[in-house]
């Protein structure tokens, strides 16, 4: 197949054509995932617009050699190599700290290797292409509810506490929590903006057994300078 800058011959064009249709194929199918996943933050449109911008930019890369042969020293490799680099910015949004906890891991993932495979589909890679989609795909569909079933056996809970800013509840809140069995995995104390109060956030140990949250939630509120429990 003959690059042209100045002709547009129709092997060119189906070439171009099959590539950008399938970067949008598979890009769709793992975005659809994540959109019918709760909704995440980077859905359907987002990871077809990933894989297609990967494949495009495999395709000016591909296309330049031949345009600007004998005219400057094209290396093909470099334009690909900061869309992997430079698409952990766009993963990077997708990332959401709560608290405690941090969301949108696997939805950056996804944005990353979709745009790997974007950048198989435009060198015209396509059977690592479909083959790693079909994997990712596996992966976030199925594969949920054995991450669910190693999540529940491995609970976390968090505790956030409100309170005054000169408040000394952790000790106290040590018994309450030794009295339930329950162990501190980390503390985190942070200032409320603006106000006289502050946060503790609690990340207990995992526990398999089942608590009486009402319980412990009463006896942390009878814990002088406690003025807000969330369990």
């Amino acid at each position: 197949m003959e690059w042209n800058t100045f002709q547009l011959n129709s092997d060119f064009f189906l070439t171009v054509l099959l590539r950008v249709l399938l970067s949008f194929i598979l890009g769709g199918i793992i975005g659809f995932e994540r959109e019918h996943s709760n909704n995440k933050p980077a859905g359907f449109r987002t990871h077809i617009l990933v894989c297609m911008g990967a494949c495009l930019v495999v395709l000016i890369s591909h296309f330049s050699i031949t345009a600007y042969a004998g005219k400057a020293n094209i290396d093909p490799t470099r334009i690909a190599g900061q869309v992997v680099s430079g698409i952990g910015f766009l993963g990077a949004g997708a990332i959401i700290r709560h608290g405690v906890s941090v969301k949108g891991l696997t939805t950056a993932a996804s944005i990353w290797i979709v745009a790997c495979v974007g950048l198989a589909c435009g060198v015209g890679f396509y059977s690592g292409a479909i083959i790693v989609t079909l994997v990712v795909w596996t992966v976030l569909w199925f594969f949920k509810g054995i991450e669910r079933i190693i999540s529940n056996s491995n609970k976390v809970r968090i505790i956030e506490i409100e309170g005054h800013v000169d408040i000394k509840a952790i000790q106290p809140l040590n018994d309450v929590l030794t009295d339930y069995s329950l162990s501190i995995k980390s503390i985190d104390i942070l200032e409320i903006a603006n106000t006289t109060k502050q946060r503790i956030v609690i990340k207990l140990g995992a526990a398999n057994k089942k608590i009486d949250m009402v319980s412990l939630s009463a006896r942390i509120k009878e814990i002088e300078g406690v003025l807000k429990v969330s369990i």
